[in-house]
């Protein structure tokens, strides 16, 4: 019933929802439309009925016109039923066409950084342009365009690409204030008692100029009960996610807690300086950044600390305002198919 250049796309995430908005494109969609609607005419906005093929009605819809536009909408409820029904009575939805990473980005930027990095990517070219790029070159000029595009890369995927930060420690360490401070808000439960974290709590935020997903863990140390063992064991299993944060209490002494996890992780966040300084020093080379969380009020302080602390422990540049300087490889697949690319030129 679609009707041949007519295409049925479902502009809202499948599932349940209150409203499901389907669009209609192609130039024989009021051939389609005038089998799947009743009294489908009239102004760029009306009530009107969704039919079967049988001509049951499967719903009330508005249909809306966007004037200068080859599309119109229809809003429909939205029941999986409901759904259902009318993509039977088209033919089936059409898929999505795969949008490039950097218009994907463009989609789903959450910070200046972002959205900068991905207008331009679209203006350059992307990925597509660097690899066009670098054929073109030979030599020590292809050399030197190659480390300036692993520079580039390495940058526009900090960008692109969320880094996964586990906080860990024992309980009570401040984990969950640290999460709060970090993301502005009240997201994770605190307080005296131990415990009050049983499952991970994610996060996502922007540090330094760097998006990251924060992961917050129940506390290691004596487990109570069988709760407290279970959550501890999730705590163990979130450690493999990414980038690991030992959060210390600072004014407690160093124990086996910490001797256990200090060697897997990459920073280590000394809390709780307003209470005074136990003293320790951390082993080995890790990186270390000392916060005090108590008051809300030093949630720029915190964010601004420990931003910093990740982002040399990263390897990483100042983030840049305006893009990464050219063309770069966003995902972690352009990167595999650049990296394949440059050992080509090596020989």
């Amino acid at each position: 019933m679609a009707g041949r250049d007519a295409r049925f796309r479902l502009l809202t995430p499948a599932g349940e929802g209150g409203v499901a908005v389907v669009e209609v494109t192609g130039v024989d969609r009021d051939a389609a439309l005038s089998a799947l609607l009743q009294d489908p005419g009239g102004g760029p906005i009306r009530l009107v009925r969704v039919l079967a093929g049988d001509g049951a009605i499967i719903d009330q819809a508005l249909r809306v016109e966007h004037p200068g536009a080859e599309r119109l909408e229809l809003h429909l409820h939205g029941s999986p039923g409901v759904l259902a029904a009318v993509e039977r009575a088209v033919g089936g939805f059409a898929e999505e066409e795969a949008a490039d990473p950097a218009e994907l980005l463009l989609r789903e930027a959450v910070h200046p950084t972002q959205l900068a990095l991905a207008l331009e990517q679209r203006a350059c070219g992307g990925f597509p342009a660097l690899c066009a790029g670098l054929r073109m070159l030979e030599g020590p000029d292809r050399d030197a365009a190659v480390a300036a595009a692993r520079g580039r890369t390495l940058v526009a995927r900090a960008l692109a690409e969320p880094a996964t930060c586990v906080l860990v420690g024992r309980q009570n360490a401040g984990k969950s204030t640290l999460l709060n401070r970090l993301a502005f808000r009240e997201r994770a439960l605190t307080g005296a008692s131990p415990g009050l974290t049983r499952d991970p709590v994610r996060e996502a935020v922007v540090l330094s100029g760097y998006p990251y997903r924060l992961v917050d863990t129940a506390g290691l140390g004596d487990a109570v009960d069988a709760l407290d063992v279970q959550a501890q064991r999730r705590t163990l299993e979130a450690l493999a996610e990414g980038v690991v944060l030992l959060v210390v209490d600072g004014s407690f002494p160093w124990g086996e807690v910490e001797e256990e996890l200090v060697p897997r992780a990459a920073l280590v966040v000394r809390t709780k300086s307003d209470l005074g300084r136990a003293s320790w020093v951390v082993p080995g080379e890790v990186d270390c950044v000392e916060v005090s969380c108590i008051d809300p009020a030093d949630s720029v302080a915190v964010r601004a600390a420990v931003g910093e602390a990740l982002r040399q422990v990263r390897g990483l540049p100042d983030a840049p305002a305006g893009g990464v300087g050219g063309p770069a490889a966003l995902t972690a697949a352009e990167q595999r198919e650049f990296e394949r690319l440059a050992r080509g030129f090596q020989g």
